[in-house]
């Protein structure tokens, strides 16, 4: 019997000084995370002394500084809370833990164990959404705007325009509801942003349709702003609300109003601005603007800034948003001079719409609501149409100057190739169809394919056996890179193939893309 209490209290020990191991290893990679953050502050902080800096970059810069601190404050929590716990574990190895006894733990290591809990939930978080009401933060934003000198109003330019006529002021404060006061202001907002040559900009109503994303496991508590400013290649058309009590509401609605949400959550960094009405401008409807903001530039594809326009029937308000915490606030009346240069300048122009202007123009194409096909980490693509012939044409977009463009680039010639051996098999590329830019790069693509689950898979294997065949190595035969043209398999994105390369490489990749249609469809190629 003292034997095997013997044994199980070696065993017991044993099992201490693992969890002491396992706990200090975790010690050293919150030590390396808390040295990250540091000099990533450091680096902050080196930007924040940098001379002739704009108010706007003093900004983006020091709420920067304020998230990376408070990621060190939790990763220096939790050291201290695995640094109890390697003290704890070490005196019950220096004690010894009963051995004839199950092991419990003690209230301190539940209360240990929740704390870091908490930790790594708050830095794990995938949601954006305020812990208050929308009225108690748009009091504290604005009282703290306002002591830090963030909260202005504009000081009106004499012989400016301004947004508003006298007489169209006194005509929109006849509004009985929110949906009155858009409808009266959105052909004064087309009006503006067709005034912006750099871009292509409608207005789309979206009062009762919900887009932002809130929440990464549901739907339900997506919001909708009620107007979406930007390029029509961004959105998805909806039909228009129905109105059945308010006829003075059905008068105002002409056949030239838009209605639509973005058409994909990755795409909200090119919104030129999102707005949202009031009968009369409040804390709480600044609040609701302010978790627009947040909600905008949270998470993965995720804007650095963006902008929101809250307005009534006399007035608005332009709020820069930076890393999802308010910027600057500044106020003016639809009736200020120089209201309507002031509007119009705050509008975002991001690189992908000025793009897509760009190809528009050059290439003699049309882009139209519901053309957004698909994004990976090099470019987006969208259906257009040509106007000489009507022909539907696939446009894949690469913005900046570096990698993304000479990867399209290199992938419109291995496009090229590959079509011209394989004309059914691989996508071909028109004629001047790879285009430089500015602010980035455009291909023109032959042909529009649907999803790859419209295809027989066997048919899948088969198109690609026919490129290797003529010595063509894909380079990323993944499902997600062959499309439906005509019911047959079409393959795109040629950016990593190879040429008249040994059969190995055509046979890894073959069994790599035979393994992914059993498990996509269930199927055993052949």
């Amino acid at each position: 019997m003292d034997d095997d209490n013997n044994n199980v209290g070696a065993t017991e020990l044993a099992e201490v000084q693992s969890e002491i191991s396992t706990v200090k290893a975790d010690i050293d990679r919150v030590e390396a995370d808390i040295d990250r953050v540091q000099a990533a502050i450091d680096r902050v902080e080196g930007k924040l002394e940098q001379e002739n800096l704009s108010e706007i970059d003093v900004a983006y810069w020091r709420e920067e500084k304020k998230q990376l601190r408070e990621e060190k404050k939790l990763w220096i929590e939790k050291e201290k809370l695995l640094r109890e716990k390697e003290n704890q574990l070490r005196e019950e190895k220096k004690q010894g833990r009963p051995p004839l006894y199950p092991q419990t733990a003690t209230n301190k290591d539940m209360e240990l164990d929740r704390k870091l809990s908490m930790i790594l939930d708050s830095m794990s978080l995938d949601r954006a959404t305020p812990r208050y009401s929308a009225a108690h933060v748009g009091r504290l934003e604005k009282d703290r705007l306002q002591s830090e000198g963030l909260f202005k109003k504009f000081v009106g330019k004499d012989g400016e325009e301004s947004v508003l006529s006298a007489d169209q002021v006194a005509e929109l404060a006849t509004a009985r509801n929110e949906h009155q006061v858009v409808a009266y202001l959105t052909p004064h907002f087309e009006d503006l942003v067709r005034s912006i040559e750099t871009v292509n900009y409608s207005v789309f109503n979206s009062e009762e349709y919900k887009w932002i994303e809130t929440n990464t496991e549901t739907s339900v508590y997506n919001e909708k702003p009620d107007l979406i400013i930007c390029d029509p290649a961004i959105t998805k058309a909806k039909p228009p609300f129905k109105i059945t009590d308010d006829p003075v509401l059905q008068q105002m609605r002409t056949e030239t109003f838009k209605y639509g949400v973005l058409s994909h959550w990755k795409l909200r960094d090119f919104i030129g601005i999102t707005c949202e009405a009031k009968l009369k401008i409040d804390n709480k409807g600044f609040g609701e603007v302010i978790n627009y903001g947040a909600h905008l530039c949270f998470g993965k594809h995720g804007s650095q800034t963006t902008r929101l326009l809250l307005f009534d029937t006399t007035m608005f308000w332009l709020v820069h948003v930076v890393k999802g915490t308010v910027g600057s606030v500044e106020t003016c009346k639809w009736l200020d001079p120089g209201s309507k240069n002031l509007l119009r300048d705050f509008i975002r122009q991001p690189a992908l719409p000025k793009l897509l202007l760009e190809a528009r123009q050059g290439l003699r194409l049309t882009v139209q609501s519901d053309s957004f096909l698909g994004a990976g980490a090099f470019g987006f693509v969208f259906r257009a149409v040509r106007e000489d012939d009507g022909s539907m044409l696939a446009l894949k977009l690469a913005l900046g100057e570096g990698e993304s463009v000479v990867r399209l680039e290199t992938e419109a010639d291995s496009m090229r190739k590959a079509s011209e051996k394989c004309p059914h098999e691989a996508m071909g590329v028109e004629k001047e169809g790879f285009v430089k830019y500015h602010n980035g790069a455009v291909l023109l693509m032959s042909r529009i394919g649907e999803g790859y689950w419209k295809l027989n898979p066997q048919d899948i294997v088969d198109s690609l056996r026919t490129l290797h065949k003529n010595h063509i190595i894909h380079g990323d035969a993944r499902l997600d890179n062959v499309v439906c043209v005509d019911g047959k398999p079409c393959w795109v994105d040629f950016m990593d193939s190879r040429f008249f390369l040994g059969p190995f490489g055509m046979q890894v990749e073959l069994e790599a893309l035979v393994h992914s249609v059993r498990e996509k469809f269930q199927y055993i190629a052949e």
